[in-house]
């Protein structure tokens, strides 16, 4: 329990990987009705983290990590961990709210720019 009374989701130890390989990171753009938010945006929330939850005791480690509303595009900018984007998948669809998976905007490696210099 947090400070707050909040419980505080234990999982994320247990999200390992099926293949043996590290946990990947999978972010989502999920679409919310208008009427579906900003009061009941705690409560969509703690609903990815109990499908999270879900999937992990049925053998496929999900975390929810974090989300971020965007009021003009009622969307909601998510970040999972889990073993696979598939076990992600299967959580958001418990409840039944449309999605897509956003990729990074780049996969290049590399120093940050410095400082004066374009970003990439």
């Amino acid at each position: 329990m947090t400070e707050c009374g909040e419980r505080v989701d234990d999982t994320t130890a247990l999200v390992t990987p099926s293949a043996g390989g590290e946990p990947i990171t999978v972010y989502l753009s999920i679409g919310l009705s208008a009427d579906a938010v900003p009061g009941g945006l705690a409560g969509i929330q703690r609903s990815l983290a109990d499908a999270a939850r879900q999937m992990t005791r049925s053998g496929h480690p999900v975390h929810y990590s974090n989300g971020m509303y965007m009021p003009a595009q009622t969307r909601l900018l998510c970040v999972f961990t889990g073993e696979s984007e598939e076990a992600v998948h299967a959580a958001v669809r418990l409840l039944r709210l449309p999605f897509v998976q956003l990729k990074a905007v780049t996969e290049e490696e590399g120093p940050a720019p410095r400082d004066g210099e374009p970003g990439r």
